[in-house]
């Protein structure tokens, strides 16, 4: 393994990213690994900056990962180099990794003997153009006020499903014995009692519509229901559903302005390119 602490971190910056691709190719059992020592058929031992290993129709496979950080063009030696340890190590892949590019010769023969040239580095400002790399998002979220000055106010209408439920129920009012929960704990149920809807304190703000109300108020909005029960004189005697026909809420509207920013350089890690086909993968890698 090189010394050097960038050079190190290159490696590793390559064997994340080799990890990530294959994971993201459902190869999750394959492990990438960092600085790995082999002996070629020669006895010669090998020191491979990236390296992992998979079966394929019952044969056992390789792939070796030469890395260089370096700020120069790749020589026809360092590829002649990593050929003759692929050579001695044996039915294995290549891969020659580096940051600015290959001199001339090195493509041809490594195109020949099956080696890929690969370039991976940080991204620069070049790599952007004709593509959207910062993205700016300006939100206004509105919701409904709910402070002690401007609370919420709201009103149900009932449909009875006859005139003995509505006197039953009217006379229970008279005595000051029809009971509901508070309105914020309503849940509204089915015919058969089975809750419908989150609690009221949930499911109306859902329901409002203030994408076109100024901040302020008040606002009137009534909504129009079916098949949805609410549970009166609960836990007692007198417990009964009791359809609601309508709902009408009067409120106040309050806005938050947000700005979300969607930095390219908080989404892409680096740039790997085929230096065969100029494909180019924008890179996140989970560390």
């Amino acid at each position: 393994m090189a010394g050097n602490a960038d050079d190190v971190n290159y490696e590793k910056l390559a064997q994340a990213i080799y990890q990530d691709i294959l994971r993201r190719e459902g190869n999750v059992t394959i492990n990438v690994e960092h600085d790995v020592a082999l002996a070629g058929r020669s006895t010669v031992m090998h020191q491979v900056d990236v390296f992992w290993r998979f079966r394929q129709a019952g044969v056992e496979h390789s792939v070796l990962i030469e890395c260089k950080n370096y700020a120069s063009a790749i020589t026809l030696e360092k590829v002649r180099n990593l050929f003759a340890v692929l050579h001695d190590v044996g039915n294995c892949q290549g891969i020659m990794v580096t940051k600015t590019g290959y001199q001339s010769g090195v493509e041809t023969f490594a195109k020949f003997y099956g080696i890929k040239l690969m370039l991976l580095r940080k991204p620069t400002e070049k790599d952007w153009e004709g593509k959207v790399k910062d993205i700016v998002i300006q939100m206004t979220t509105k919701f409904p006020v709910t402070d002690v000055a401007s609370p919420p106010h709201v009103t149900m209408s009932f449909q009875f499903k006859n005139e003995e439920q509505k006197t039953r129920l009217e006379a229970l009012q008279s005595k000051n014995c029809l009971h509901i929960k508070s309105v914020p704990d309503v849940r509204f149920r089915a015919s058969t009692g089975d809750p419908v809807t989150e609690e009221l304190r949930w499911w109306l703000p859902k329901q409002l519509q203030m994408s076109d109300k100024e901040p302020g108020g008040p606002y009137e909005q009534v909504i129009s229901l079916q098949d949805h029960y609410i549970l009166v004189n609960e836990n007692t005697p007198n417990e009964e559903l009791v359809q609601v026909k309508e709902v009408k809420i009067i409120y106040h509207v309050a806005s938050e302005e947000r700005e979300i920013k969607i930095l390219g350089a908080d989404i892409v890690d680096a740039i790997l390119k085929d230096n065969d086909t100029g494909t180019v993968e924008y890179v996140k890698y989970n560390r």
